[in-house]
């Protein structure tokens, strides 16, 4: 598995993209890719673990509703993100928090782009599960 890892000279902001990451099945069947896997320190105490994935299907008139990509979200974040967010490979403390943006175009983080449709599910989970907050 090819991998490329960034660092930025923002403290706390570490980017990872892994073009070839493996994702596990979601309940849509669509085909989704990672973009972006970010840990950001968002207080002193507390990392969060963000994950973008591109899914071309959410887009306008496209076959995936919010309701269904929200289910993919769920699934991404319990078989995928709360492993990667509990075992940094920054040597840094592990995220309390995942945040998932599913976009039909890339957007890098921080940029905006008014014509990308996207959803976004936000977790805490400092109990060890994927719960919506």
């Amino acid at each position: 598995m090819a991998r490329a890892l960034h660092t930025l000279p923002l403290i706390g902001l570490f980017i990872g993209t892994t073009a070839f990451a493996d994702l596990p099945p979601v309940p849509s069947g669509q085909n989704l890719e990672v973009f972006e896997e970010i840990f950001q320190t968002t207080t002193p105490t507390r990392r969060q673990f963000y994950l973008s994935v591109l899914a071309p299907e959410i887009k306008e008139g496209g076959a995936i509703s919010y309701e269904t990509a929200s289910l993919d979200i769920d699934v991404l974040c319990n078989d995928y993100a709360l492993q990667k967010a509990q075992t940094p490979t920054d040597g840094l403390d592990a995220a309390r928090e995942v945040v998932i943006r599913m976009m039909d175009r890339p957007v890098t983080y921080g940029e905006t782009n008014p014509d990308a449709k996207q959803y976004m599910g936000f977790y805490d989970i400092s109990e060890g599960l994927c719960e919506w907050h």
